[in-house]
C-alpha cells in the first residue's frame, strides 16, 4: 500500500486518523483576535481534525515555515491492518508514536512485533529468519518477503545491540518496516480469511466434492 506521509501545509497525505489519502483543508487556531501557534488539517474523507504545531516562520511576523504533527502522534506511518493481532498492533503503535523521535527504538519495537506475528502465524517466534523462511516455503508468503525480512532482522538487532547501521540507515529501513508487518498481516491473515468466506459461500455440493480431492491428494 502506498503511504504518503503526512506534512505540514501539504494538500493532500495519509490522514493519520482515518488512514485514506485524501485532501487536507488548513486552518490556524486563534485566541479572540490573536493567533496562536498551532494549525489544524482538516480531513476530506473522515472530516475529523489533526493538530499541529508551528516550530518555525520563515521570518519574524511572518507566515509559519515549518510545524510539527502532535495529535495524533502516531500518524508517521500508515494505520495497522484491521486483522494485525492485538499484541502485534500494540508494538507497532508504539513504533509510531516513537519514531520520529527514535527510529532506532521505533526498529526494535517493530522487530519485537514481527516475532509476535510470526508465532501467531504458526511459527515459534524465536528467530525470525527462520520462521519467514519457513512460511514462504508453506506458500503462505511469497519467497521474496525472506529478502527483505533479513533486512528488518539486521536493523532490528542493530536497534539493541551496537551495529554499523548510520542514523540515516535507521530512518530509511525502519519506516518500511512498518509496510512490512502490514504486508505480512494481509498475505498470512487477511487474504486467507477472505478466501474461506469466499469458499464458504460456494454451493454445499461442489465444496465437499472438492475437500474430498483434496483429502483423496494429500492421501496419493
Amino acid at each position: 500500500m502506498n503511504f504518503t506521509e503526512p506534512e505540514f501545509m501539504k494538500e493532500r497525505f495519509n490522514c493519520p486518523l482515518c488512514g485514506t489519502y485524501a485532501h487536507m483543508r488548513w486552518e490556524r487556531l486563534h485566541d479572540s483576535n490573536r493567533y496562536v501557534n498551532f494549525f489544524i488539517s482538516n480531513c476530506a474523507c473522515c472530516d475529523k481534525n489533526s493538530l499541529w504545531r508551528i516550530i518555525t516562520f520563515k521570518s519574524p511576523f511572518s507566515e509559519p515555515e515549518n510545524a510539527e504533527l502532535i495529535y495524533p502522534d502516531f500518524g508517521f506511518a500508515a494505520l495497522p491492518d484491521d486483522d494485525m493481532p492485538h499484541d502485534v498492533k500494540v508494538d507497532y503503535e508504539e513504533a509510531a508514536r516513537i519514531f520520529s523521535k527514535s527510529p532506532r527504538g521505533s526498529a526494535a519495537l517493530l522487530r519485537l512485533g514481527l516475532q509476535k506475528l510470526c508465532k501467531h502465524l504458526g511459527e515459534d517466534g524465536e528467530k525470525i529468519d527462520k520462521d519467514i523462511r519457513s512460511l514462504a516455503a508453506k506458500n503462505i508468503l511469497p519467497p521474496m518477503v525472506v529478502k527483505v525480512a533479513d533486512t528488518v532482522r539486521i536493523t532490528g538487532n542493530n536497534a539493541v545491540h551496537p551495529g554499523t547501521m548510520s542514523e540515516e540507515d535507521f530512518d530509511n529501513v525502519a519506516f518500511k518496516m512498518f509496510d512490512l508487518l502490514n504486508f505480512i498481516v494481509r498475505k498470512g491473515i487477511s487474504e486467507p480469511k477472505e478466501l474461506e468466506n469466499l469458499y464458504q459461500l460456494t454451493p454445499e455440493g461442489p465444496r465437499k466434492s472438492a475437500e474430498a480431492k483434496d483429502a483423496q491428494s494429500k492421501q496419493a
